[in-house]
């Protein structure tokens, strides 16, 4: 009798280490795919502050014509000279 129930202790025992493997094993994956996702979310930040970088370029090429074209309107109307009448 004690044979018997030695070996379930040692089934119930080398159960709950398999469990446990099993636990950490899956753990280890989501820790990974976390991993991955944080990755992922780093890259679309970069490309995103590189896009947003060459729409601030683009926008002060803009500001920059506008201003040029106002100076020259305010020279040509300091002059008496619009040029669009």
């Amino acid at each position: 009798m004690k044979d018997s129930e030695s070996n379930n202790q040692n089934n119930k025992d080398s159960n709950t280490v398999i469990r446990a493997a099993e636990l950490a094993v899956v753990g280890e994956l989501l820790s990974t795919l976390g991993n991955v996702i944080s990755r992922i979310a780093s890259a679309l930040e970069v490309e995103e502050e590189r896009h947003g970088q060459n729409d601030n370029k683009d926008m002060q090429k803009q500001i920059d014509y506008l201003t040029i074209e106002l100076e020259r309107l305010k020279k040509q109307i300091n002059r008496g000279n619009p040029s669009w009448l």
